[in-house]
Formats: structure tokens, sequence, C-alpha cells
């Protein structure tokens, strides 16, 4: 067990942020909000790869007049320089894609923490969004733990859940943690730095780790269950970039399904019927609601279907 360190109430504690996308969002204004002072901002350079719907750090950075970086490598020597002559009371983190050396990390007076969007140390890693819903867990929510040699392994000083619906996609899931953590990171960073939380140790017996996933990931495996791959189908829906199989060459992602129970049998990923769309699984049938194909970027290409896109019998791959 262990209790955060308090930092001198005579001014105001300073800290580094490390953030990106809407949780780093919320951690910056949250921070601003708790009467840290925020002596730089660490982010990263939107990609051209990447669906940019999530809110700018460094916009809200600039607006407060906070210097912001964003190197390629921030373990880099002269990075870590820089981060140690800049002597953080607090280095916080959320949602930044590097993790931060040991060198970084001492840097911080009084700790260094990182939020995570998971139940730790459930989902830890990268896309614990997503993960969570491909594993059809039913809660997740957010943990406040400290900065270890263990990306996502150090104790946990606050954690607060939230429900998992059968209907949740990851953006659904994402905009319930990210309204979460509006409301609850600046009563936790107040505390943070009131000395008032308490660190206690992950249990690794429950630990779970799924890795990065990558577009490629999304390819459906008609002999699942068709509740397997509608919680795939439900993970990467849009704005991500969606599950997807292949139809007589044409990339077909498909965006929202229901899964019908069956005792037919088929040949796993048939085409059992036009209008609804149905297809059979390992088990049971999937009911596609919306789909695309190649060259169509967003849902809503089922509503403009053509007879010669898809027929009876074809077999998805």
């Amino acid at each position: 067990m262990k209790v955060s360190m308090k930092a001198p109430q005579k001014v105001k504690p300073t800290v580094i942020l490390f953030g990106y996308h809407d949780m780093g969002y919320a951690g910056l204004s949250a921070l601003i909000k708790s009467g840290y002072n925020v002596v730089s901002v660490f982010t990263h350079k939107d990609s051209n790869n990447e669906n940019v719907f999530f809110k700018s750090v460094t916009d809200l950075a600039d607006k407060h007049k906070i210097p912001v970086f964003r190197p390629e490598d921030v373990n880099e020597p002269s990075w870590v320089i820089k981060i140690n002559d800049l002597s953080p009371d607090y280095i916080i983190t959320l949602s930044y894609r590097h993790y931060l050396s040991n060198e970084i990390v001492k840097a911080a007076k009084f700790g260094a923490y990182n939020v995570h969007a998971s139940l730790l140390p459930a989902h830890r890693g990268r896309s614990h969004l997503n993960w969570s819903i491909i594993k059809g867990d039913e809660e997740s929510g957010i943990t406040l733990h400290e900065i270890n040699n263990i990306p996502d392994a150090g104790p946990i000083y606050a954690q607060t859940k939230v429900s998992i619906s059968n209907d949740d996609t990851a953006h659904t899931l994402h905009r319930k943690i990210t309204e979460l953590a509006s409301t609850l990171l600046p009563v936790w960073f107040t505390e943070l730095y009131e000395g008032n939380l308490t660190g206690l140790d992950q249990d690794e017996s429950q630990a779970s780790s799924y890795g990065l996933r990558r577009p490629e990931d999304g390819h459906i495996d008609w002999r699942s269950n068709a509740n397997d791959i509608r919680n795939l189908v439900r993970a990467l829906s849009f704005p991500w970039p969606g599950a997807f199989t292949d139809s007589e060459g044409k990339k077909l992602i498909i965006w929202k399904c229901n899964v019908l129970p069956s005792e037919q049998s088929f040949i796993p990923g048939t085409v059992i019927s036009i209008a609804p769309l149905r297809v059979a699984c390992g088990k049971d049938i999937l009911e596609i609601d919306d789909f695309s194909l190649t060259k169509c970027p967003e849902p809503g290409y089922s509503r403009k279907i053509t007879g010669s896109d898809i027929i009876v019998g074809m077999i998805l791959r």
C-alpha cells in the first residue's frame, strides 16, 4: 500500500502532461481546472492514415499558452535531459503512445501516473476499448495508477466502472469513458496532490493484455459464432476501420449487425438472403443492417445496394 506524495501547497504543483486523443484532452482540461501549473505538454502529430475524430490536445495547450512538443522518440537522450531540466512535481500520461523510460519517470519529484481506459489489471496495453467489446465484457472504466517499469502494472490509486451495453460500440464506449474522465479527473488530480489517495498493488492473477490491433486484424472468420462476430463488428465500427470480409474480390465492411439463432447448417460465410442481408456463421446467422464495399469509407452503403453486388449462395471469405 502506498499513499500519494503531497506536493508543497505554497505554489501550484508543476506537471508535465504526456497525452493524445480525447483522453489526453480531458486530462489537460482537468489539470488546468485542478490548479496545476502545466509546464509543458508532450503529444503526437496527427497521422494522415488515421481518422482524426477526436479533440486536439495541441489546440487546448496553445489556448492556454502551454509549450507543446511532439517528438518522434521521447526517450531520446536530448528529450530526457529537457524533461529532467523542467523538474516537474508530477508527470501525468493519458493515451500517450510511447512508454516512458525510467529516466523520464524519475524526473517527477512526487510521482508519475497514468490514466488508463480499462479496469486494470484487465486489458493492459493498447486497443483496450476494442478488446473489451471483442471479449464481450459487460463493464469497463478508467484507472489512475502509478507508472513503474511494467506497462500499466503500477499500484492503483483510483478506479471507476462504466457499464457496457449489448449495443455499445467502441465509439459509444469511448464517449462514455471520456465523459466520465472529464467529471472524475479534476477530483482525482486534486486528491493526488493533496496526498489523499492510497495505491494498492494490482492482482497479477487477474491481469490480461491482448496487444495493439491493426486494421487487418478486423478480417472476419465466418467459422466463428455469430455473437463473437457481432462483438468484433461493434468493436471496430465507425470511426474505426471496421470488421470486413471478402466479397468476390471486393472488401465488404460491416458496420452494424444482429444475431439470429439458427439450427440450420450452411457453409460458414454463405449468403442466405439479400433483403435482409443474412450470412451463415459457425453457429447461428448474422443479419447485416449496415455495410459498405471498397471505396465506400463510411456506413450507409447498404441503403444503396444493387442486385449485382451480392447474390444468394455467394460465400464471403
